[in-house]
């Protein structure tokens, strides 16, 4: 009989002791990876947010060595030739609705549909987006599309 009470209380001293270390590694896992506990990793996720309540801009760098062509997808669809090795900014993004941007090497570019950009963001202390464009082999990796939610959020397609 008090082997059996002896076994039951180290029995349930080992359960309550399981219990905490396991609520200890949950709030330590927690603790390092602050996202929601729905976050789920994909493209579906911002990549960056600015402050809509603040002026927005818009800094394309453009870090390919070639041409690109660059267009907002809800005006003129008549594209705005980037340089290579330039910038381009635009100023006052209002995004009351999605902003879509499309950058794509300029057609005249040998072999221009075969070519992968990377996209790149960071959002400065200022509100500017500075988008990165740079040529990569992966085409898996690649991104065609810069969209502004009126969230704020920024997302690569």
């Amino acid at each position: 009989m008090w082997k059996s009470l002896i076994a039951s209380s180290l029995l349930i001293t080992t359960a309550n002791v399981t219990l905490f270390l396991s609520e200890v590694d949950a709030q330590t896992e927690t603790n390092n990876n602050p996202p929601a506990q729905t976050y789920q990793p994909g493209f579906w996720q911002p990549v960056a947010r600015v402050d809509t309540e603040k002026p927005i801009s818009l800094n394309i760098i453009n870090q390919t060595g070639i041409f690109l062509d660059y267009s907002f997808t809800n005006e003129n669809l008549t594209p705005t030739v980037l340089r290579p090795d330039d910038n381009a900014t635009i100023r006052s993004l209002n995004p009351e609705s999605s902003i879509y941007l499309v950058i794509y090497p300029d057609l005249n570019t040998p072999n221009a549909s075969r070519m992968n950009l990377k996209y790149s963001v960071e959002v400065s202390e200022d509100n500017v987006i500075n988008l990165t464009v740079s040529v990569i082999e992966e085409i898996s990796r690649g991104n065609r599309t810069f969209n502004l939610q009126p969230t704020g959020a920024i997302f690569l397609y």
